[in-house]
């Protein structure tokens, strides 16, 4: 058996984000001697190792880094698009599962697992064509939703239903800007379509409107599109993990068989789950991750503004990133809000946070799609003030591991916060009785024995099929 993971977001050293896709494809080899690889396309991702110099569709770089061979290749911009509503045209969608075909029949593998899927989920059908296995872990929503985050144009949140007519209108009221919002009229008149489509096929013209993110077709015949796709795919795979029940619906609703569905919530091996608070430390509420809107991270600040009485607290980030929306709030709050502290960590040692915190807090602007700062904060036994969105609700008891908000509502927030200070002897009393967490070996072994699973299946078929 050789496992092909393809997957962005794979280096093993990586800076400002988590190892997950490595620490599976690690484990797979080093517990149970899985022969596996990846295959990458490190555009605009994390990745700190070699890539090909050309840009010609030529067989990918194979390099070895921390014990795995990573097989990387460049692919034309066009097939990567940004979030939001943009979708390929059907040469290009052709031109990539060509090129998937193409790296797949060189590298021969029995199984192709796709993780992150950004710009990169035309390899299932490239796989699905030559009749090899297929398998998909769903870290967000994208395949389906091309917004992405489950959050409707008019930032409500979306009940995952995810069907053209509506997806249309999603995104068309999504557009916020003025030449956004002119673009769509535009391709709403079957003429404006049709010169948009013809501006597209120009070299110099094409790459500029790519670049910028314009669409050419209306956002009813792109959803359709994508609809046709993402159904296409889903209904062929082998099988599907997915972190919450919400995914399982989420995904049977598109045509995932409902018996190759696996809801296994991340894994976490906590070091030393110890606490050891200082008794005259304040009530200590920790975020850990991107500083970025969906995060909602500046929601924390305006919630602790909006506190009122209340005793004093840390607020600690860990987590950064360039941009002005962190900037801004660094800015804004360099070691203060209100009567609270705030402490900015960069990015810092988990297990040292969640020894030394009462809570984290996880205020997402988005379904977000059981983080795995979630699965961490249980892991080390420690309650976490969360949006009140799906998968976070799944793992959550209120009150008791978790204090929750409403989505988008500041005062919701500001009152999670209080009731968790509230609770302050009860967190530090450890008394509250935490969920058992898989540790990586325990998820990867479920994972390893569904592919066994799928190529015992696949070897009876060729039985009867007398092949």
């Amino acid at each position: 058996m050789k496992v092909l993971f393809v997957s962005r977001y794979v280096d093993p050293y990586p800076i400002g984000g988590n190892k997950n896709v490595y620490l599976q494809a690690q484990s797979l080899k080093r517990d149970f001697g899985t022969n596996v690889e990846i295959l990458t396309w490190p555009n605009n991702d994390l990745w700190t190792g070699p890539i090909p110099q050309s840009t010609s569709l030529d067989q990918p770089l194979t390099v070895e880094r921390a014990g795995l061979a990573y097989h990387v290749f460049r692919a034309p911009e066009r097939f990567d698009l940004p979030a939001g509503g943009a979708e390929l045209s059907e040469n290009d969608w052709e031109e990539a599962v060509g090129l998937g075909i193409q790296f797949l029949s060189s590298l021969n593998p029995s199984i192709v697992h796709l993780q992150h899927r950004h710009g990169l989920w035309w390899i299932l059908e490239s796989a699905q064509r030559l009749g090899i296995a297929t398998v998909y872990t769903n870290h967000d929503w994208g395949i389906a939703c091309m917004r992405t985050v489950l959050v409707m144009g008019d930032n409500s949140l979306c009940d995952g239903v995810v069907v053209p007519r509506k997806c249309a209108h999603c995104i068309r009221s999504g557009r916020s800007t003025i030449a956004g919002r002119m673009n769509e009229a535009l391709v709403s008149n079957p003429l404006g379509e049709l010169l948009a489509q013809m501006a597209i096929e120009l070299p110099l013209l094409g790459k500029a409107i790519r670049k910028r993110g314009i669409v050419t077709q209306k956002a009813e015949t792109r959803t359709q599109i994508h609809h046709q796709r993402a159904t296409r795919v889903l209904n062929r795979l082998s099988h599907c993990f997915t972190p919450s029940r919400f995914g399982a619906t989420f995904f049977s609703r598109l045509g995932c068989p409902p018996d190759r569905i696996s809801v296994m919530p991340w894994y976490y091996d906590p070091i030393n789950p110890t606490k050891n608070l200082n008794a005259n430390q304040p009530f200590t509420i920790t975020y850990i991750g991107r500083v970025s809107p969906e995060k909602g991270v500046d929601l924390i600040f305006s919630a602790l503004e909006a506190l009122g009485e209340c005793e004093p607290v840390l607020l600690r980030i860990a987590g950064a990133n360039e941009s002005a929306y962190c900037s801004r709030l660094k800015k804004q709050y360099p070691a203060t809000v209100s009567i609270h502290s705030v402490e900015w960590r960069g990015w810092s040692k988990v297990e040292p946070l969640f020894q030394t915190t009462d809570v984290t807090i996880i205020p997402s602007q988005w379904v977000d799609n059981t983080p795995l700062s979630l699965i961490e904060a249980l892991a080390y036994r420690t309650p976490v003030i969360a949006t009140r969105v799906p998968p976070i609700e799944e793992l959550l008891v209120e009150g008791e591991t978790g204090f929750m908000a409403d989505y988008g509502s500041v005062d919701s927030l500001a009152d999670a916060i209080r009731r968790a200070v509230n609770n302050k002897s009860r967190i530090r009393g450890g008394s509250i009785m935490f969920p058992s967490m898989l540790g990586l070996k325990e998820y990867m072994a479920e994972v390893a024995r569904v592919y066994r699973s799928i190529l015992i299946d696949q070897k009876n078929q060729c039985i009867s099929n007398g092949r």
